[in-house]
């Protein structure tokens, strides 16, 4: 059968085709895990006693007086955005870490909690302009996004968002770059 195929020269030109489509399935299944994040329309400000956010449509869930706690609609169940005030000297030592510190440690902090924990795993950090530093990483339910957002002393507002695949990264743009203190 093998030396048949051979013969009219259709195995040759085939397989590599099967193997190319083969490859492309597999791209395709690993690269779209959960919902595609949908595209951002309108924004709307969302505000707690302590700071304010912007956020794009189809984000829900509480607000209170010193956090937000969101779900989108096309995938409550693998999308997360929370924000609230944080310790950063509970978490620095928490960590390990001794207090005072920069804020990039107590960013690798926060992550470095995740990694004991098995729930995370950190990418890398950058510092925003007017010192907040903002992160990138993996929880084990898909990237996650994070900012730790200085407000004085030991407090901060940290603000995480979590999607079920990269597509996500355009909301927590938005989020993570528009958090200011009320």
């Amino acid at each position: 059968m093998v030396s048949a195929l051979l013969a009219v020269n259709r195995w040759p030109s085939v397989y590599p085709m099967r193997k190319i489509l083969i490859g492309f399935a597999l791209f395709l299944t690993a690269c779209s895990q959960g919902v595609a994040a949908p595209d951002i329309g309108q924004s709307r400000t969302i505000c707690s006693d302590v700071f304010c956010i912007d956020v794009p449509e189809g984000w829900d869930g509480e607000v209170g007086d010193t956090f937000v706690a969101l779900n989108h609609v096309s995938d409550p169940d693998n999308t997360f955005l929370t924000v609230g005030v944080i310790d950063q000297e509970a978490i620095v030592t928490g960590a390990g870490g001794t207090w005072p510190a920069q804020t990039e440690d107590v960013a690798r902090a926060f992550w470095s909690l995740l990694e004991a924990s098995d729930v995370g795993s950190f990418t890398r950090s950058q510092r925003m302009v007017g010192g907040a530093v903002r992160s990138w990483g993996d929880h084990e339910t898909g990237p996650m996004w994070h900012v730790v957002y200085l407000t004085g002393g030991s407090s901060a507002i940290g603000v995480e968002l979590r999607g079920p695949n990269d597509s996500w990264e355009s909301h927590a743009d938005i989020v993570l770059e528009s958090i200011r203190k009320r």
